[in-house]
């Protein structure tokens, strides 16, 4: 089974926080869709399995017309093999989401799981993030879904930001849980190159991070989370039963997938990774002539052990040593086994029947401990 992914590279608004790719200039908008329509064509007999998930990406897909969001529909429809398509995930702003285009993806599309960028459900906080809808957008979208029958529903929510007190964090998760979401995604708020927050610490308008409150807040949203039936099966996302994301559990296990779109990453499930140039106007260019700037590599075994581990260790299935031992050499098995004893000895991860995962007293390092494992020349 595969996954496709589709960016759309448009948002209103720049949040502070955002380095993905993406344009806040509408000009070229239909010439953009018509190209990743003719993408969708020209790369239909890439993948070599049906597609278990669809995911709307960006950017803010909610940016996209009826009639944009149909045409690609119809393309996919025309080239891709959906009939064991499960999910079909559409990331959108709360504004966005008034009635009439709610009731358009229900009925007139085969979305069926909604993405919202909720962040937070405090005012001051989403104003930091330079956010473009309020707390109560947030709280009206996800009633209104649920009222026309959408009952796949996650939402982003970042912690450790300047303005996110302890309480205000509390208050967020409370109001999530209220709403009965079933998935949540949750951030620490990290300082990205060029970006708003990166320009403002630099130039002493806002503190730095405070990374101990982020720890304390991380400990919070496990706590939380967990004591209503929550499952934290990836480090970054917690679903109940039956409601973890399909599609990015696909990148997590390995499996092949197409990205189509400006800055777009595919991989074809073994050894080969390709991304699309990230400039909108590069894009549309080169497809007009039907032709793809793009660029891809072939990954190492050492790139693809390294990368094994981090995908793996970050979530509840961990690693397999015994797949790791039937895919990888000697030496690379000799230097992970070397760094499983330490590691081990020192509480930051557990082994049960061959399977590692990290030790739940130290999820918040995970990041550092993945990195001890990498193998490094």
């Amino acid at each position: 089974m595969s996954g496709l992914y589709i960016h759309i590279p448009f948002c209103v608004k720049k949040c502070n926080y955002c380095n993905f790719h993406f344009s806040t200039q509408f000009k070229y908008k239909p010439q953009l869709i018509t190209a990743i329509g003719k993408e969708l064509t020209l790369r239909k007999n890439e993948l070599r399995t049906p597609l278990e998930s669809i995911y709307f990406g960006g950017g803010t897909p909610s940016t996209l017309t009826f009639e944009e969001l149909s045409h690609l529909f119809t393309i996919i429809r025309q080239h891709y093999d959906i009939s064991q398509t499960t999910e079909i995930t559409f990331e959108a702003n709360p504004d966005d989401l008034n009635e009439e285009y709610l009731t358009f993806l229900k009925e007139q599309t085969p979305i069926n799981r909604l993405s919202i960028g909720i962040q937070s459900f405090i005012d001051e906080d989403i104003d930091f993030m330079n956010r473009t809808h309020s707390a109560k957008d947030g709280i009206t979208c996800i009633k209104l879904a649920k009222s026309l029958g959408f009952d796949n529903i996650t939402i982003d929510l970042i912690y450790g930001g300047q303005t996110t007190t302890n309480e205000r964090w509390m208050y967020s998760l409370e109001k999530a849980i209220s709403l009965d979401i079933p998935h949540i995604s949750s951030y620490a708020l990290t300082v990205e190159p060029k970006t708003a927050f990166e320009a403002q610490i630099r130039k002493k308008i806002i503190s730095h991070i405070d990374e101990e409150r982020q720890s304390y807040q991380f400990e919070i949203l496990r706590k939380k989370l967990t004591e209503h039936n929550y499952i934290q099966y990836e480090f970054s996302n917690f679903g109940k039963e039956n409601f973890f994301s399909l599609h990015n559990s696909s990148y997590w296990k390995n499996k092949p997938y197409l990205g189509i779109g400006p800055s777009a990453h595919s991989f074809n499930g073994t050894n080969k990774r390709s991304w699309n140039i990230s400039n909108n106007i590069q894009y549309i260019k080169s497809l007009e002539n039907d032709s793809l700037n793009s660029y891809e590599e072939f990954i190492s075994e050492k790139d693809r052990f390294n990368e094994k581990i981090m995908l793996g260790l970050r979530t509840i299935w961990g690693i397999n040593i015994l797949e790791l031992e039937r895919e990888f050499s000697s030496d690379l098995m000799k230097h992970f086994y070397k760094e499983l004893k330490f590691l081990e000895a020192d509480n930051k991860v557990l082994v049960n029947k061959n399977i590692v995962t990290i030790h739940p007293h130290s999820l918040f390092f995970t990041d550092g401990i993945i990195a001890q494992f990498f193998f490094v020349d």
